[in-house]
């Protein structure tokens, strides 16, 4: 462990915002409140126990983002432990002193500039700052920092935000680290312990797989990557990419151990696609492989809980006895259970996938790999099957799906909302995005879509997949979520702006009827028919 050196401080410190360190009593959903506006959030949540240091009993943090725990791993083999400390960013006075030559702080979403802060905080129409920026933000004005002035290095996903939002001079940063740190940070850090210039921003290259280290300490929610990558090619998306491995399962177990060992009693597994570990050829899913690495980390004394991070749906189609093997392994390990969840019935597994668009059309120019082993013509059948075959394996999956795309029409729009209406029996949860360029992927030039130009098909495309989660998530007070909630936000509303009826909120409670697909219902087919019988087989 890191000792404070005297008064002195220590050479290297890491840390990250408090809303990014916290575990959200082990539920990792929870923590998307972190995007939503901070006007919107109460003070009693954001001086709750949730954002609290935990820590060890030398005041480094017991619990560090996975990422970050990586760059800690490659520190401390270069410089010593007695020279790093990662901390809670509450504990900045107690490790950063004039001998602290380096800050590193590692965030994911800088400036709330990602797909569902920014897409949720224009929903809302709070307007002003996510918590996670303004979390990021008080990290960099920490008077530690103003005081003993050391060199602040930033990396992270949400790096690239702070660049394009032109806060680096304002927050103090002396340089921001884009992709993956694990071959450069070395370099870094001995520049700033030497007093070296430092470069404003720096590109880290892919990681071979031998060289990227394991983690010696917890880390947040217990995750242990599994896979890094994808490879399906995904226009609007930066990890798919670049190219899919799988890590093995020796590493990935020595890993859980370290998660335990530090505390943690669940895991959480990082992909891209749980359904990639160890794929063949067109991402054929490797079923041996898979129900192999989650059984493994389930029999792992002190594995409590297995959190699962996101998937694609083709592999559950392309072998459903995959996903009904990895049923009971998950079932039993699942957060989300009636002892737990009081508003649950059941215990479940849940998974995020991304629809992202009814639109043949979208597919195709976008994201024509996100069908694989099938065709993306196929892809309203491959969703609809693929989300029946979790349900019929009692899983209640997430979906992302995105509107706003560049060139995106009204039949394009349509189609979703034709989608829409073929899963409206299912069970999941869909989560409603607008199109956002991010700055690694190959439509960073393209312009991002508000909300104030959404047309009225797009606005009922959000009221849509709102109005089916409130249905999901208790049928019997579907009436008091639906009128209550909305009405107060009608009255904010017409409070703050004087106007609201193209607010898609109002279209979820019904006290505003869709403008678009009501006049279409009787004269579309493709918005009121009822879904085909799938085609597509394993």
């Amino acid at each position: 462990m890191a000792s404070k050196q005297g008064n002195g401080g220590v050479p290297i410190v890491l840390t990250a915002p408090r809303s990014e360190i916290s575990t959200y009593s082990g539920d990792p959903f929870t923590a998307f409140v972190a995007t939503f506006p901070r006007k919107f959030i109460p003070n009693f949540f954001v001086k709750s126990e949730w954002l609290e240091a935990k820590d060890n009993s030398d005041g480094t943090a017991r619990f560090l983002p996975y990422g970050l725990r990586k760059v800690e791993s490659i520190l401390i083999d270069e410089f010593g432990e007695e020279n790093v400390a990662s901390v809670h960013p509450d504990n900045l006075n107690r490790f950063v002193g004039p001998d602290t030559k380096a800050v590193g702080v590692s965030t994911m979403d800088s400036m709330g500039l990602a797909y569902v802060s920014l897409t949720y905080n224009s929903i809302f129409g709070f307007g002003g700052e996510s918590l996670d920026a303004f979390e990021f933000e008080k990290v960099l004005g920490d008077a530690a920092l103003t005081r003993f002035d050391p060199r602040v290095i930033v990396g992270g996903a949400g790096s690239w935000q702070v660049r394009d939002a032109g806060k680096m001079e304002e927050l103090g940063i002396d340089t921001l680290v884009h992709g993956e740190g694990e071959n450069v940070v070395t370099d870094l850090f001995h520049k700033a312990l030497n007093g070296e210039p430092l470069p404003k921003e720096v590109y880290g290259p892919a990681v071979k797989d031998d060289t990227i280290p394991m983690i010696k300490r917890a880390a947040s929610y217990g995750v242990v990557e599994i896979t890094r990558g994808c490879g399906r090619g995904c226009h609007f998306c930066s990890p798919t990419n670049r190219r899919k491995n799988s890590r093995p399962l020796d590493f990935i177990m020595k890993e859980v151990e370290t998660n335990v060992r530090g505390g943690a009693n669940s895991i959480f597994t990082a992909t891209e696609d749980m359904f990639i570990y160890q794929c063949g050829p067109k991402f054929r899913p490797n079923r041996e492989a898979v129900v192999k690495l989650y059984k493994s980390i389930a029999e792992h004394p002190g594995v409590d809980y297995i959190h699962l991070s996101h998937a694609s749906i083709a592999p559950a189609v392309y072998d459903p006895d995959m996903v009904e093997e990895l049923t009971p392994i998950l079932e039993e390990k699942s957060l989300y259970s009636p002892k737990l969840r009081k508003n649950y019935d059941r215990r479940f597994p849940t998974v995020l996938f991304g629809i992202e668009s009814g639109s043949i059309r979208i597919m195709e120019k976008y994201m024509r790999g996100k069908a694989l082993p099938y065709d993306v013509k196929d892809w309203h059948e491959i969703v609809t099957q693929g989300v029946g075959i979790f349900n019929d394996n009692g899983w209640r999956p997430l979906g992302t799906i995105i509107t706003g795309w560049p060139g995106e029409t009204e039949d394009d729009t349509m189609e979703t909302l034709e989608l829409l209406d073929k899963m409206k029996d299912l069970d999941m949860f869909y989560v409603p995005l607008l199109f956002i360029p991010l700055h690694d992927s190959r439509l960073r030039d393209e312009r991002m879509m508000p909300l104030e130009n959404l047309t009225d098909a797009q606005l009922d495309f959000l009221a849509t997949c709102w109005r089916y989660n409130i249905n999901c998530w208790d049928r019997k007070w579907q009436p008091i979520y639906s009128i209550a909630s909305m009405a107060s936000y009608y009255l904010y509303f017409r409070w703050k702006h004087g106007k609201s009826f193209r607010q898609p909120a109002l279209r979820i409670a019904g006290l505003h009827p869709g403008l678009y697909v009501a006049k279409y219902k009787e004269c579309d087919p493709r918005v009121c028919s009822e879904p085909q019988p799938p085609k597509m087989g394993g």
